[in-house]
């Protein structure tokens, strides 16, 4: 008898979801692929629960592939899974104040903050009540030109939270720069932030050492409430209109897969790893190809000014089939987990692990461009930030702080 993908979506998600449990039972309650597994749940097959019961979907979703995108989303998380059991989290992760560089110190971090802060309170005072009206698109032209730079730096500047907390000053600034950033967002009609929050919640229970039911949990379900409600405000509604469709149907993923497994290969032909290639080469300056975004905008509504985004499983199938999403999110998987058991090593793999989460978080719905363009764009970030403000203190002055406290 044949298989029938008519039948596939509730038994994709259903095993798709044995990988939240898997992963605690095996890393146990902190392990962070659990709670990004299930982050990547609700965006993925949050749309196909949705359809399942009847409820609406992403306009332009092609319903006869819904069992073939399923099944694309259940080998994403059979990736995570396989690797996230066979390289497990390590179990004695201490505060990475605690072994970071003692005798090193990076007073420019702070000043950062603090540029970025007053630039974010700077467009908020010049656009004003221009904030509360118009559509998203109308928000972001009040923001200006440096709007999508300046939330690019925020993820950076956000992944640097170990570090800012080693001195007071820098606690401090911090906060100030983190609830600008949040006002921010909200004012321009972004959701940035709450991968930022929750990839923050998510390092900061790492460390902990008390055994109580992890407030990742509650944290993540609070977080994707307010999301919810963010959409619904920057729709033209309230936020009393979310319920529980408008929870499960978060991001186009579902219609970017059904969209592009209807098309490659019968009417566009594999790319065999072009995008990818061209994610790398986006990264020199004065060098642009086309985005996937951009691809899919000009096929499914050619001259439209709106985007529709993109899908990390959408693309590994425009690029090799089904046969290439487990494997690239098995890839990024092990690069995760790699940056995770090291936070407490140096300050760089802290930093990285922080912003690899947000990267991986945005780019789920995006592509391997916004992910790699955060990734090595924040590697600089951080490398600029070092080289400047770095500077070794010798043991005399060591000494002499400790004598002065």
């Amino acid at each position: 008898m044949p298989f029938d993908l008519a039948n596939q979506p509730w038994w994709s998600a259903g095993l798709a979801a044995l990988a939240v449990p898997l992963l605690l039972v095996v890393g146990g309650r902190r392990d962070m692929l659990a709670y990004l597994a299930a982050y990547f749940l609700l965006f993925g097959f949050g749309p196909v629960v949705s359809y399942q019961l009847g409820g609406t979907i992403y306009f332009g979703t092609n319903t006869l592939l819904i069992g073939r995108a399923a099944l694309g989303l259940l080998l994403a998380f059979a990736g995570v899974a396989a690797v996230g059991v066979l390289l497990r989290q390590r179990k004695d992760i201490a505060d990475p104040l605690q072994g970071l560089e003692k005798q090193r110190r990076m007073p420019l971090v702070p000043a950062v903050l603090a540029l970025l802060t007053l630039y974010a309170l700077g467009v908020l005072a010049w656009g004003g009540p221009a904030f509360l009206a118009g559509t998203k698109l109308d928000r972001i032209a009040v923001a200006g030109p440096f709007h999508y730079d300046y939330l690019l730096l925020e993820m950076c500047a956000c992944a640097l939270y170990f570090i800012a907390q080693e001195t007071s000053t820098g606690r401090f600034v911090y906060r100030v720069n983190l609830g600008v950033y949040i006002a921010y967002c909200l004012a321009t009609g972004e959701r940035d932030f709450v991968f930022v929050l929750f990839a923050l919640v998510l390092h900061h229970e790492l460390i902990r050492r008390e055994r109580r039911v992890p407030r990742s949990v509650l944290w993540g379900a609070g977080l994707a409430v307010g999301a919810t409600a963010l959409f619904a405000l920057r729709g033209g509604g309230t936020p009393g209109d979310t319920d529980a469709s408008q929870i499960l149907n978060q991001g186009s993923v579902l219609f970017v897969d059904t969209w592009v497994m209807g098309h490659v290969p019968s009417t566009e032909p594999y790319q065999h790893g072009l995008s990818y290639l061209h994610a790398v080469v986006n990264l020199i300056p004065g060098q642009h190809r086309t985005p996937l975004a951009q691809w899919l905008v000009d096929r499914y509504a050619p001259g439209s000014s709106s985007g529709y985004g993109f899908s990390l499983t959408g693309e590994a199938y425009a690029n090799f089939g089904l046969a290439g999403i487990p494997v690239l999110f098995a890839l990024l998987t092990a690069a995760h987990r790699w940056l995770v058991n090291r936070i407490d090593r140096a300050p760089v793999y802290a930093y990285a692990s922080i912003l690899f989460t947000v990267a991986w978080m945005y780019g789920f719905r995006g592509e391997s461009q916004s992910l790699l363009k955060t990734v090595v764009y924040g590697a600089v970030f951080f490398g600029v930030i070092r080289a400047v403000s770095a500077k070794v203190v010798t043991a005399d002055e060591e000494a002499r702080e400790c004598a002065s406290v």
